[in-house]
């Protein structure tokens, strides 16, 4: 049996737009471990914050999740809106999760176009190769910045 890979989850409470409702931390918390159980992931912490902000990179449990370690490999949530709902506002986390060499994933199957955006970025041999080329890409600045 191969050995599992290590996941940190993060919720928080995500407000349904145009509505008093919102998808409970709760709720999100149960889908991803759900979700870990049956991928085989070995779910080390679930970090959370109390309410979604457009300013997502600052929330404690963000940062917490994005400081996990160098034995985590993957970043859970239940579903990509408890980050942000616009790529242009997720494309800078992503780079850092590239840097840092974590992957995201969404326990929920949704398909609005960022759910599939951010599932297509981390699925298969493509992705592979596109997480590779931006590894390429920020090792050769990061040697430009040494020398």
């Amino acid at each position: 049996m191969n050995k599992p890979r290590k996941a940190v989850g993060y919720v928080c409470d995500i407000p349904i737009l145009g509505t008093d409702l919102k998808i409970s931390k709760e709720f999100q918390k149960e889908r991803i471990q759900e979700y870990a159980k049956r991928e085989n992931l070995e779910l080390v912490c679930v970090y959370e914050d109390e309410n979604y902000r457009e300013d997502f990179i600052n929330q404690p449990g963000v940062r917490d999740a994005l400081n996990c370690g160098p034995t985590v490999d993957t970043i859970l949530v239940e579903r990509i809106w408890c980050l942000s709902r616009k790529r242009k506002e997720l494309e800078p986390f992503l780079k850092t999760l590239d840097r840092k060499r974590l992957q995201l994933v969404c326990s929920s199957y949704l398909w609005d176009c960022l759910s599939q955006q951010v599932r297509h970025r981390y699925m298969g041999a493509l992705a592979e190769r596109q997480r590779d080329a931006a590894l390429a890409v920020v090792e050769k600045k990061q040697g430009k910045e040494a020398a």
